[in-house]
């Protein structure tokens, strides 16, 4: 079953790479985050504005992993992120 749920990160979080990590800030509560290179990826993708469905195709070509579980680690970091409000969905 197709997803194309979109997600825009919260204006309050700023994102930076160093090396293979992602790091968030969240600048409304001051929190950071770090996210390993699978997450940095999700992450990148989806604040570019494209589909679950995308990521999750992205995900398994640069990391050559079985759609199940990328599929479930993209809905795991994206029930986070949007339980600690660091992105929206999209209308």
């Amino acid at each position: 079953m197709a997803n194309n749920n979109r997600f825009r990160t919260a204006a309050s979080v700023v994102a930076a790479e160093q090396a293979d990590t992602t790091i968030l800030l969240d600048l409304r509560s001051g929190r950071y985050y770090t996210l390993n290179p699978v997450s940095g990826l999700i992450w990148s993708v989806l604040s570019a504005g494209a589909s679950i469905d995308h990521v999750i195709t992205r995900v398994r070509e640069e990391f050559n992993a079985p759609a199940e579980r990328v599929a479930n680690d993209v809905e795991d970091l994206v029930g986070s992120l949007l339980s600690r409000e660091l992105i929206h969905r999209a209308d």
